[in-house]
């Protein structure tokens, strides 16, 4: 029993070192599943979503007012005469006071419909049709928008992540080259001034490096709101961005523009018509505000069963066979409301010219921010090319010096050396590319989006 013991923690322990010693698969993540995932998990996408649905039951709410009202009601009471049959029958308001007491029942249908209103039906419904128009067009447009932030910040997050990749292999040259200088110093070929020099470089790059990874975990807590999913900044893999813009998911397939085939119109945009739907509906809610106190005339109609008896309750409701009809056509109008509806009316005004400004001020941001977009896209276009080849040629030089045999420590000093200096013009190159690909990017969102319109 004693052995048996020892040979299961003995397995236990060879299990357990086996399953440490495996390597960890690390989790990549691509720009194309990081866009589907983020369209998929939006809260502003979701919320835009339930609002176009609220609108739809807006334009089911107004039509509702073109259909007359149903109703029925029953009501039972018990009268007492406490003057003994002495008083006189007397009518007071709607009230017919008896001089007997009794019990009495009635049950009623009921009819109203509103004949006419001078259109302001006809408006509200314009109104909620307008709404539901402007939420579909909001909803297409957190669309568009969360494709331009997401761009943005896997941009971000692929620069950092790129950067930290750089500086980690340029440290481990730089404390490369510091043991060097050290056997150099030691011989008396180095001076000390240049041993420093080169214990400060590794230490900033160190610093800078330690920095850039807190700036990576940081943008990934970005990255993680969009995903709904924990990254491990230990154990991830931010892949490249497609090698151009035609292979990236820009809608619901793919495109392939140029940045001079389609030029963006902001007076066509989503913000633009979202901004003319929201005028539209300002003005109905201003129109139907001064027709708040105009007359209306109503048709109403009920039919009553009703009955009675003066000692039975039960009796009373069985005696409920009489009946009647009532059908009444009435108009009503307000003379006078302490000039409650002429403020109103002004206040609707000037929210009608507030949404006709805010549609200058959407035009003019959106037209700032188209502008700024195409001149980086067609800086891009001019820079792709020479950019790529230059990288390439950055790549196959470090490749090239990484499989370098050198003699002697000095020639491994300056082979170190020429591979710290092409780092740093990777790491611009590789900036460069980002920057290249995320305004290309943005520029065909906006004209897709347009195109769809």
């Amino acid at each position: 029993m004693y052995y048996q013991n020892i040979k299961k923690k003995i397995i236990l322990i060879l299990v357990s070192f086996f399953l440490s010693t495996q390597p960890t698969i690390a989790e990549e993540i691509n720009f194309n599943d990081f866009l589907a995932t983020a369209l998929y998990n939006s809260y502003n996408l979701k919320i835009s979503k339930i609002e176009h649905e609220i609108s739809n039951k807006g334009i089911n709410e107004a039509q509702s007012g073109y259909y007359p009202t149903l109703s029925a009601f029953a009501t039972t009471e018990r009268y007492n005469d406490l003057t003994n049959g002495t008083a006189q029958i007397t009518a007071v308001g709607n009230e017919i006071l008896l001089n007997r007491s009794y019990y009495q029942d009635m049950a009623a249908l009921g009819l109203s419909y509103n004949v006419f209103d001078f259109g302001m039906r006809r408006k509200q419904l314009d109104i909620a049709k307008a709404d539901e128009k402007q939420k579909e067009l909001l909803f297409r447009k957190s669309t568009r928008d969360l494709k331009l932030d997401g761009v943005d910040i896997y941009g971000e997050a692929l620069n950092l992540y790129k950067i930290s990749k750089i500086k980690t292999e340029t440290l481990s040259l730089q404390n490369e080259l510091i043991d060097i200088n050290k056997r150099l110093r030691s011989a008396g070929e180095l001076s000390d001034i240049d041993l420093v020099e080169s214990e400060i470089e590794a230490s900033e790059t160190k610093t800078e490096l330690d920095e850039i990874k807190n700036n990576l975990a940081k943008k990934l807590t970005e990255v993680s709101y969009y995903t709904n999913k924990n990254y491990d900044l230990n154990n991830l893999v931010l892949q490249d961005f497609p090698e151009n813009v035609d292979s990236a998911v820009v809608s619901d397939g793919l495109i392939k523009l140029s940045a001079e085939m389609l030029a963006f119109v902001p007076e066509e945009s989503f913000e633009a018509k979202a901004a003319d739907l929201e005028i539209l509906k300002k003005k109905k809610e201003y129109e139907i505000q001064k027709m708040t106190n105009y007359p209306k005339i109503r048709f109403d109609t009920r039919y009553n069963f009703y009955g009675s008896d003066p000692g039975n309750f039960f009796n009373g409701i069985g005696d409920i066979s009489q009946r009647s009809l009532t059908i009444r056509l009435s108009a009503s109008m307000v003379l006078f409301d302490g000039f409650k509806n002429t403020s109103t009316i002004s206040k609707k005004k000037l929210e009608m010219e507030k949404a006709k400004v805010d549609k200058e001020r959407q035009l003019a941001e959106l037209k700032k921010k188209y502008k700024q977009i195409q001149l980086d896209s067609k800086n891009a276009l001019v820079q792709t090319e020479n950019n790529a080849a230059t990288l390439a040629l950055v790549n196959k030089n470090l490749e090239n010096l990484r499989r370098l045999n050198t003699n002697g420590i000095v020639a491994r000093s300056e082979c170190i050396k020429k591979q710290i200096e092409l780092l740093k013009k990777k790491q611009e190159l590789e900036q460069n590319q980002i920057k290249i690909f995320v305004s290309q990017y943005k520029l065909r969102v906006l004209n897709t989006a347009q195109t769809e319109l």
